[in-house]
């Protein structure tokens, strides 16, 4: 995007004697730049200003702009960050998020179309919008420029939560994807000779490429959006082409309107899979975002810990709050694991965060719990780890340690081993936080099951909510 030369207004005396309009409609692009500059903006005096001034034929690219912009200065003055807002600012105000956008907050695959991150990541936005706007608005018209940007907009927000629904997303890239698309298909289907369009068409998919290319090394871009936009607007390009060569103009209407209909009910049913075929824990997720406690998570940390140091040792450094205790608008969350037969609830106030390791997890704060399924391929390994989990609380005689215990406890009919050991919690500061670790083992033979359940709690009021999870749990006999 360096050299787009299409911005200079002395281009104007080369380009524009003919634009006319071809049969069926289609404008050719004799005389484009009479139509793209005398149209779009004023010559004299504020000429640049004036290409964000709508008028008879060139409103939706002002308009458009004028709503990216005037979003992202109300952000602005209710304190959100000019160059690096954060990511629960742009929550507040409308951005693409799976657990979210999914559990409810459908109007997430619009708003977000309109919020930007950051000062920079508007300018670039509004230089490409204006710079596509300028050569496609007289084109296709305003209201099918409106189209294309909504519909490649919805489009890039739906293929951002299939491909990486966990991401915080932004910005008016995709619907302006769409756009190039739009623009890039009527260039390359059209049958004239001039030599601008040669130029644009090599231009727009030298943009289109690098852009895709770039995305693929940067994490912090949405490529899934941008391809999602792309398509959709190319699509609806070749379609408005096509409809441009029908000379009655209520054919050309029906045909243009009922693309859009198809495209639009094909979005509708794609957003509808996403929604039913979601993670369980986004509700967890959005129960969090709820109750505000998701703010105080990423307030104090991602995930609510930060270790100091590596390794295994039992002591680790932290440097978070302690956890956040059930309120009268927490829930019960019920969780079930088909393979295992192993089900419970817990509270809303605990979160799901997946570790790379265990096979279920839940934290709050520094107090956490995991379950893990072994596989055992005889009698003697599932004794074995038996054996291992009561002796974890022993010295080398087998007798318990000080503050540990070992029992056996039956939960809903249920037999558990049940070790318990004092840990502690070093904080940044040098200050201590006691704990204590629970673990319940489940030993089945025929056909051999093993799970480990690890409690970990800071204090008495999370022991005591783990002790109601764990009156919940149950494994259901195959």
């Amino acid at each position: 995007m360096d050299n787009h030369k299409a911005f200079d207004p002395d281009m104007g005396s080369s380009l524009s004697s003919q634009l006319v309009s071809g049969s069926g409609g289609e404008r050719s692009f004799e005389n484009m730049d009479r139509d793209v500059l005398a149209g779009a903006a004023e010559p004299g005096k504020g000429f640049f200003l004036s290409f964000f001034i709508p008028r008879r034929d060139f409103w939706a690219i002002p308009l458009l702009l004028g709503c990216n912009i005037l979003v992202f200065f109300v952000m602005c003055l209710t304190g959100v960050g000019v160059l690096e807002p954060d990511n629960i600012s742009l929550l507040h105000w409308g951005a693409n998020f799976g657990p979210l956008t999914l559990t409810g907050d459908y109007w997430r695959v619009w708003t977000c179309n309109f919020v930007h991150s950051g000062l920079i990541h508007l300018i670039m936005n509004v230089y490409a919008l204006l710079f596509v706007g300028l050569f496609l608005e007289p084109m296709l018209g305003s209201l099918r420029v409106v189209m294309v940007y909504s519909l490649a907009g919805l489009y890039s927000s739906v293929a951002g939560l299939f491909c990486h629904a966990d991401w915080i997303s932004v910005g008016a890239s995709g619907a302006i994807f769409g756009l190039y698309g739009a623009l890039f298909a009527r260039l390359l289907f059209y049958k004239g000779q001039s030599s601008w369009r040669k130029i644009l068409l090599i231009a727009i998919g030298g943009f289109i490429l690098y852009n895709l290319l770039y995305g693929i090394g940067d994490n912090n871009v949405d490529n899934a959006a941008h391809t999602g936009g792309l398509v959709a607007g190319f699509l609806l390009g070749v379609v408005y082409g096509v409809a441009d060569k029908v000379r009655e103009k209520g054919k050309r209407m029906v045909v243009a309107c009922l693309a859009e209909f198809v495209l639009l009910s094909e979005l509708v049913c794609w957003f509808s899979a996403l929604t039913h075929g979601m993670p369980p824990d986004y509700q967890d997720v959005r129960e969090a975002w709820r109750s505000g406690q998701l703010e105080a998570y990423v307030e104090n940390g991602e995930t609510g810990i930060h270790p100091e140091e590596d390794g295994m040792g039992q002591n680790r450094e932290y440097t978070v709050v302690e956890g956040w205790t059930m309120t009268d608008q927490d829930v019960w969350i019920p969780f079930s694991d088909e393979a295992s037969g192993f089900s419970f609830r817990y509270p809303s106030n605990w979160h799901r965060k997946p570790d790379g390791w265990s096979d279920f997890r839940i934290e709050n704060g520094l107090n956490w719990m995991t379950i893990e399924y072994s596989d055992a391929t005889a009698d003697t390994d599932a004794q074995g780890m038996r054996d291992a989990l009561e002796l974890s609380v022993c010295d080398g005689d087998g007798h318990l340690l000080v503050g540990c215990t070992c029992e056996t406890v039956v939960l809903n009919g249920v037999e558990f081993v049940k070790v318990s050991s004092p840990q502690r919690i070093s904080l940044k500061d040098g200050k201590w936080i006691e704990a204590r670790r629970t673990t319940y083992g489940y030993y089945k033979d025929n056909p051999l099951r093993c799970m480990t359940i690890v409690q970990w709690a800071t204090s008495e009021p999370f022991r005591k909510e783990m002790d109601e999870m764990a009156q919940s749990f149950f494994v259901r006999e195959p």
